[in-house]
């Protein structure tokens, strides 16, 4: 019942869907000692006020840990994937583990948006390196072998597992840090080269992007390990065949993910930071370095979003002409970003103007479109 106190010794567990606190007493070989610590260790339980209001939670210590507020054992979901991840057995085989991992990694998930449970999850000696582990698409390899083969972990995973690591860092610059410190900044464009589903590889790039946005030395990092070149090497329509409706809409939402991304490592709003992690006298030295690894990534996407601008678009969206400008309108508005912050990189041939010239006599026909116009009026502005 709501605020109905909890005895002692009991094994209190939340319905993760629901929300829903359920008690039980404990099996004695859990409250021996050497059992589930888990459950041993108990958890949280919500002091539910008569107004419903937030003031009415509380966070509460048992058994010497932390129980967050909510009710959810934060503690425990840290310590399970931690264990799991370096526990060298591999991605699990077992259904039922697997089903408890997807617990943990969602109960963070929801837990992360709190900056307090952020900065508890990312300040744990082992949670960043867990999961990027859990995150990796790689075979994972079992110290013993007779006991399991080598898999991957299951894609579920490994989306569920940079989520976390991305809501954790979001707009938090500390957390970034220490999410580069961690070499989050390379494993992450590790994992984007390797990575084949398409799901996966968006979730891979918002913890990416996470970390970097507003981030000068995640940024630095990114750039010095050919993040630009990587994040266009993921041309959708190549990773995989098109085997259900689904896969084109996934492609389509990652070549826009993707997109939005670059637009934001040029954006110099979104790129300057006041992050400070090195003396002075080696700061100017890192900000020129940086640039210059800007101008050359400003360089690489003009000339690949000139291409998927004059080039055909069926191929990677023949759903409707109205997603088909959408897409058009994404690499044009990027365009015209890099073109505004990097003039001297971004030089557009001759043969872009006149397709530019085309293509906007060929939107007189669609005047009557509301959802077009935007296209045509960042097309007008790149008509220089």
């Amino acid at each position: 019942m709501p605020g109905q106190a909890v005895p002692p010794g009991l094994h209190v567990q939340i319905d993760m869907t629901t929300g829903q606190r359920k008690a039980r007493l404990m099996a004695p070989e859990e409250n021996a000692g050497g059992g589930n610590r888990a459950a041993a260790d108990a958890l949280a339980v919500v002091v539910d006020g008569g107004n419903g209001s937030d003031g009415a939670r509380g966070q509460i210590t048992m058994g010497g840990r932390h129980a967050s507020a909510g009710g959810f054992p934060l503690d425990n979901f840290i310590d399970h994937i931690v264990a799991v991840a370096g526990g060298g057995g591999g991605a699990p085989a077992d259904p039922s583990a697997v089903a408890r991992l997807l617990e943990s990694l969602g109960g963070l998930e929801e837990l992360v948006h709190d900056p307090r449970h952020a900065r508890q999850l990312m300040h744990h000696a082992n949670a960043v390196a867990a999961l990027l582990q859990l995150s990796d698409p790689k075979p994972q390899q079992p110290q013993q072998q007779q006991r399991q083969t080598s898999e991957p972990w299951p894609v579920t995973v490994r989306q569920l597992s940079s989520v976390v690591l991305g809501s954790a860092v979001q707009n938090n610059q500390n957390l970034q840090t220490v999410a580069v410190r961690s070499g989050a900044v390379a494993r992450l464009l590790d994992l984007l080269r390797t990575e084949t589903h398409l799901k996966s590889l968006g979730r891979h790039v918002f913890a990416l992007s996470a970390i970097v946005r507003g981030h000068s030395v995640a940024l630095n990092q990114f750039a010095s390990h050919s993040g630009f070149r990587v994040l266009l090497s993921i041309h959708p329509s190549l990773l995989v065949p098109f085997h259900d409706d689904n896969t084109e809409a996934e492609a389509a939402k990652l070549d826009t993910r993707l997109v939005r991304f670059a637009d934001d490592l040029f954006n110099p709003e979104l790129t300057s930071s006041n992050t400070t992690t090195s003396a002075p006298s080696s700061s100017s030295s890192s900000a020129a370095d940086t640039a210059g690894l800007l101008a050359d990534g400003a360089r690489l996407w003009c000339r690949a979003l000139v291409s998927r601008l004059v080039d055909s678009l069926d191929d990677i969206d023949a759903d409707s002409s109205t997603s088909l400008y959408r897409r058009r309108l994404e690499y044009a508005n990027t365009l015209q970003s890099i073109r505004m912050e990097y003039p001297d990189s971004c030089v557009p041939p001759a043969e872009f103007k006149t397709w530019l010239q085309e293509e906007l006599v060929a939107l007189v026909n669609y005047r009557h479109r509301d959802d077009i116009e935007e296209y045509r009026q960042i097309l007008t502005e790149l008509d220089y």
